[in-house]
């Protein structure tokens, strides 16, 4: 088996995707100071700022040890926390590991998330998986978009399967098999 527990810091033309640090604490308090952490963030992302050290320091490296996934901190080449991704549901035996996203509401609309979403697919592939799934709901356009522009082949519905705030939704898979990057 083989798990997330390897270096890695991966850049694009803009970004930087890199584990959460503690050198990150200011940066990830004040997205949950403006109320941004739930959608730039990972799930059980803080939702005070008296619980960021502690989520930095153990938390968010959480799915990480359990060799399920990993969670990664989206920056700027300037040094801006925009957002957050993550391959979570990883089977080694598959081969196969989904990625989620999230990038604040400042930063939204600019191409950072299709930008991150190839840069830690193509990671996953040179870390031995063959496939590389992205679900959303059917109402989330945006990530739909995402998928799209990060060049994800939409596959088809699973019926009713993501329970809401507001009830049953149905969520759409898009997939990237490793053979279909081009160099």
């Amino acid at each position: 088996m083989t798990t997330f527990d390897v270096p890695v810091r991966l850049e694009t033309e803009r970004l930087v995707v890199r584990p959460h640090k503690p050198v990150d604490h200011d940066q990830v308090a004040a997205l949950v100071m403006n109320g941004d952490a739930s959608s730039a963030l990972p799930p059980g992302c803080p939702s005070a700022v008296e619980e960021v050290k502690e989520w930095l320091a153990d938390g968010v490296h959480g799915l990480r040890r359990s060799g399920k996934g990993v969670q990664l901190a989206i920056f700027t080449k300037d040094g801006e926390l925009v957002g957050g991704i993550s391959l979570h549901g990883t089977d080694w035996n598959t081969g196969i590991t989904q990625v989620g996203y999230g990038v604040g509401p400042k930063s939204r609309g600019q191409g950072i998330a299709p930008e991150a979403v190839r840069a830690v697919t193509r990671w996953a592939f040179s870390l031995g998986l063959h496939r590389v799934e992205l679900r959303t709901t059917l109402e989330n356009e945006a990530s739909q978009r995402v998928a799209a522009k990060a060049g994800f082949t939409y596959e088809g519905t699973l019926r009713q399967a993501q329970r809401g705030h507001d009830g049953m939704h149905d969520l759409l898979v898009f997939s990237f098999l490793a053979d279909e990057v081009v160099a």
